[in-house]
This record gives structure tokens, C-alpha cells and sequence, in this order.
């Protein structure tokens, strides 16, 4: 059963069942295995002892001791530790929904490594799997809980969207689901999106950071305008929200028109890619600041001096067709 105490940690322990995997495949291979067929393989394994040592080390800051056959021998020493990804992750447990462990260096070589190897049966079914949990997730959030839950639990999908185990399959659906998520999410409650403005806010100015940040802003935008910002009652929202969907076409403008987009260096591939991403936010900036004008007609004014002022570079990159 999942409860209100729950509800927010387990997220991130679908998100990262992957790396769970790998992180316990690493303590596999250096002190044997988890898994026996009698009891007699578990006890000869150093596994368990090491696992043991490392949530002692995670949730107290003190090393567990091993044991040594003369109970009263002061000889007995610290468990030696050879697992830093796992003691990250279960710091990031012990601290709540702090998801640190992305800028960790440890896990981001171990992840580049487990991406780049061949992946085991576990790690297989584990990106088949943690999907389909976050489906059921999602679908019993967005019928049993609050509101007030729905708001501290968006900020965290949102944060998640550029940060997962990188495999190009299990990356598409998560990211999908996260995405339905938070469109159902407004859809049900629109007057979230007022409530969010700040994170929301901080996503738009990242939406040039790589493609996946491009794409949940886009996503961003289209709920800011489909939903008037959070409804004709939140007008100093509205306001803000339209102000930093001026700035981001401006500067997607900016960035095309100078080609600034483009890193040195990259395939020809990759900047079709991140061109044809740009193009879509565009429109979609475009179509907000449309419909937010709409339904705040106090904007109206300045969204015919925005949309004036970027019409003739719209036409230049294509996008002017129907507008």
C-alpha cells in the first residue's frame, strides 16, 4: 500500500530501480553473491556483511566492525567499504527525496560504464519494469491524492526528466510517462500551474540545456496556455508566466538567427535534432503567449507587440505559416 509518508520516496526509487541493479551487481562482484541455493552459499558469501556495513555506514556514520573468530580479540576492524555508488544511494534514502546522487562522480562513471557494457538479464528486466511501475504510480496518484501531494510531487518529475539510467528505450518511456503525467496532472487541477510558477519558471530558463530540458519546456508551454496560467483568477501569474515566455522566444530567436545552438563540433545529426527541437518550442512559446493573451485580455496588448516584433525572424525560420 502506498501511503502519504511514502508517496513521494518511492518516485524515486522507481526512477532508480536501474541503478539499484547495477549498484548491487557492483557489491555481487567484489564480495560474491546476494542470491545462493542454501544457506550454506549465503553464509560464505561477504556479501550480506557488506551490505550490512554500508546502510550502518549510509544511516548512522559509522562503519560496521567484521567480526573476527576470537570474540574477545580487539583485532577486529571497519569492514572495508568498496562500493561508493551504493553508500550514495542509500544516503539519498536516509535524506528523503534529495536526489543528490546525480552529480556524484562515482555514480555518473558507473553509470557510463554499465551503459557502455553489456547489460545483464537483471539490468534487462529492471528497464522493462521500472516503466510499467511507473504507470501504476502515476495512474493510482492522479486518482487518490491531493492536491497539496500532486504540487511537492511535480517539482521532483520535473527535475528528474534530463536525469535517468541512460538507455535511448528506457529513457523514451519514462519520459513519456512523466510527461502524461504532468499534462494530467494540470489538466485535473489547473490551478497547479499558479501554485508551481517558480519551478515551472526554472524549467522554462533551462529549456536550452540539451533536448530533454528543450522538450519538458515545450510540454510547459503548452499547459501555460492551455490552461490560462492557472484560470482567469490568477492574473499576477499570468503575468509572470507571459513575461518569461517572452524571454524564451526572444531568446530561441537569438540563438537560431546567431546560431549560437549549435556546439562546435557536433554532428551533423545531433544539429538537426536539437534545430528541429528548437523549431517546435518556438512554436509552441508562440501558441502560449496566443492563448494567454486570450484569456487574460490584459495581456493582448504586448502580445501583439511580442508577436510583432518576432513575426519577421518566424518567417525567416519557416514558422510563420498561419500565424
Amino acid at each position: 500500500m502506498m501511503s502519504a509518508g511514502s508517496f513521494l520516496p518511492l518516485f524515486l526509487s522507481l526512477m532508480d530501480l536501474p541503478m539499484l541493479v547495477v549498484a548491487l551487481e557492483k557489491v555481487e562482484r567484489s564480495s560474491g553473491t546476494l542470491i545462493g541455493s542454501s544457506i550454506a552459499t549465503i553464509q560464505k558469501s561477504a556479501a550480506p556483511e557488506m551490505l550490512l556495513a554500508l546502510m550502518d555506514e549510509a544511516y548512522t556514520g559509522s562503519a560496521v566492525e567484521e567480526p573476527s573468530g576470537n570474540s574477545g580479540s580487539d583485532d577486529s576492524g571497519p569492514l572495508d567499504l568498496t562500493d561508493p555508488m551504493f553508500l550514495d544511494l542509500l544516503k539519498d534514502e536516509n535524506d528523503g527525496i534529495a536526489a543528490k546522487h546525480w552529480i556524484s562522480p562515482t555514480i555518473s562513471s558507473t553509470l557510463q560504464a554499465a551503459f557502455n557494457s553489456p547489460q545483464s538479464d537483471r539490468l534487462k528486466q529492471s528497464l522493462e519494469m521500472a516503466p510499467r511501475f511507473l504507470t501504476l504510480y502515476f495512474a493510482t496518484a492522479l486518482r487518490d491524492v491531493n492536491d497539496s501531494l500532486l504540487c511537492a510531487l511535480i517539482p521532483v518529475v520535473m527535475s528528474r526528466y534530463a536525469a535517468m539510467f541512460p538507455d535511448k528505450v528506457f529513457s523514451f518511456k519514462v519520459r513519456e510517462r512523466l510527461s502524461d503525467f504532468i499534462l494530467a496532472a494540470f489538466q485535473r487541477s489547473p490551478n497547479i500551474i499558479a501554485v508551481l510558477k517558480k519551478p515551472i519558471t526554472d524549467r522554462l530558463g533551462e529549456a536550452h540545456d540539451n533536448l530533454a530540458k528543450t522538450e519538458l519546456a515545450l510540454h510547459l508551454c503548452w499547459a501555460i496556455g492551455e490552461h490560462g496560467a492557472g484560470g482567469v483568477g490568477h492574473k499576477d501569474v499570468a503575468r509572470e508566466l507571459f513575461e518569461n515566455l517572452e524571454l524564451l522566444l526572444y531568446e530561441n530567436l537569438a540563438t537560431s538567427r546567431l546560431g549560437l545552438s549549435q556546439e562546435p563540433g557536433s554532428d551533423s545529426m545531433g544539429a538537426s535534432s536539437r534545430k528541429s527541437s528548437q523549431a517546435r518550442l518556438l512554436c509552441f512559446v508562440v501558441t502560449a503567449i496566443a492563448k494567454l493573451a486570450t484569456c487574460h485580455s490584459e495581456l493582448l496588448p504586448r502580445a501583439r507587440v511580442s508577436l510583432g516584433r518576432s513575426f519577421p525572424n518566424l518567417r525567416q525560420e519557416g514558422l510563420a505559416t498561419g500565424l
